[in-house]
């Protein structure tokens, strides 16, 4: 696909301008960031980054296990707050994944996985099961596999549940009312959740889509991201149990072999922080709901079909072939519009399509007329012929869609 120009692609802009980006010459309203709240070009976060790289420079290089900056703290303690948990901070979500599993996940444990879950988490398991672990690939979403997949289970022996918050390809969620109950009922269930499309954008202090609708437990995990409505760069990892977050700050094989976080980052994640804690977040997030509901109310009255219509900021229209995906693509450029190219292996064989995301930079007008233009040019050129989402297939653990 790189020779197409629908990825890989550098913008030529000379300064971020949030809404739009250049390409090839051409301006194009940009429907492709994860910087939902629009806090990647907030002022408070630049100049925080900025005033941590006159402190202490543009890097600090050692492990956290041997020195970290007085920044470190800080941000651990703001994110405990956010979270009303204990926190472990990491390089990037898929550091916290690494530092997380091995330690947490036992020899005997045995570990389910959601098939959607982000590629990153799945990565994370590889080394479960070359340390031999048993790790189960469960049909997206299904409750059912679930609950009859634990209560088959010996009670002694420990269960991981892995999924995620917002599913970062599809757009739909997990349903965290449900593993909650299933935890309630089987107190050998635990639940690893990657949560980084979900944080910050919602739920009280932006804590995320997954704690939003379930209340902590002592088997609960939440991984989240820093670079997506956070606005900064690295990853935390939150959890009331104590016993889990001490094994993963000391053991944690990312943290103790891997370097920290860049001290402009820290400063713009402290101001991020800060952010979340304040009163101006709910002005944000109800402003991006509003958003988020034009989609699907737009979508649905003129026939546009997404994978999900959940209240997330990111959907998928699948188009089938990646012929028929190259084509869409380059005329929605050619109509002044940037939307992400999925195909195999980020999604399956057959199932290829355009994902977008919305943020605060956009308009509800330029919402508007990508939406209407997507669905103009999809009959254009496909008619009605929509190849309809397999999430069986979606499910097959050898072509797990990622992000």
């Amino acid at each position: 696909m790189r020779a197409t120009g629908l990825t890989n692609r550098v913008i030529e802009d000379e300064a971020f301008q949030g809404d739009t980006m250049i390409l090839d010459g051409r301006k194009l309203i940009n429907f492709g960031l994860c910087s939902y709240l629009s806090l990647g070009d907030d002022p408070r976060l630049k100049e925080a980054a900025k005033a941590a790289i006159d402190r202490y420079g543009t890097a600090y290089s050692s492990s956290i296990n041997y020195s970290a900056l007085p920044l470190y703290q800080e941000l651990r303690q703001l994110l405990s707050t956010v979270f009303d948990a204990e926190v472990v901070l990491t390089g990037t979500t898929t550091l916290a994944h690494l530092a997380a599993l091995p330690v947490l996940v036992g020899s005997a444990d045995l570990v389910l996985i959601d098939t959607q879950s982000h590629s990153s988490v799945a990565t994370a398991t590889g080394g479960l099961i070359a340390a031999g672990v048993e790790v189960v690939p469960l049909p997206h979403n299904d409750m059912g596999a679930l609950e009859r997949t634990v209560a088959g289970t010996d009670s002694s022996r420990r269960i991981w549940y892995l999924t995620d918050g917002v599913f970062s390809m599809l757009g739909d969620t997990s349903p965290a009312e449900v593993i909650e109950r299933l935890m309630a009922s089987h107190p050998n269930l635990h639940v690893y959740c990657d949560d980084a499309h979900g944080f910050g954008w919602v739920g009280a202090n932006g804590r995320g889509q997954f704690l939003n609708r379930a209340e902590w437990s002592d088997r609960l995990v939440v991984a989240v991201g820093l670079s997506k409505a956070f606005g900064s760069l690295g990853g935390a990892i939150a959890t009331t149990n104590e016993e889990f977050s001490d094994r993963i700050a000391l053991c944690g094989p990312t943290l103790m072999f891997g370097g920290p976080i860049p001290p402009p980052s820290m400063g713009a994640s402290i101001a991020a922080a800060e952010f979340l804690l304040g009163e101006e977040l709910s002005e944000r997030q109800e402003a991006l709901m509003d958003r988020i509901r034009l989609v699907n109310r737009l979508s649905e009255e003129i026939g546009l079909p997404l994978a999900a219509m959940e209240e997330t900021p990111l959907w998928f229209h699948q188009v089938g072939s990646i012929d028929n995906m190259v084509e869409l693509l380059l005329a929605m450029s050619d109509a002044g519009y940037f939307l992400n190219a999925a195909g195999f292996p980020v999604v399956p064989h057959g199932q290829a399509g355009l994902r977008f995301t919305v943020t605060l930079d956009l308009s509800l007008d330029q919402i508007e007329g990508m939406l209407v233009c997507l669905n103009e040019k999809r009959l254009e050129m496909f008619g009605e012929s929509e190849v309809v989402i397999d999430l069986e297939k979606a499910a097959d653990p050898v072509e797990r869609p990622s992000s």
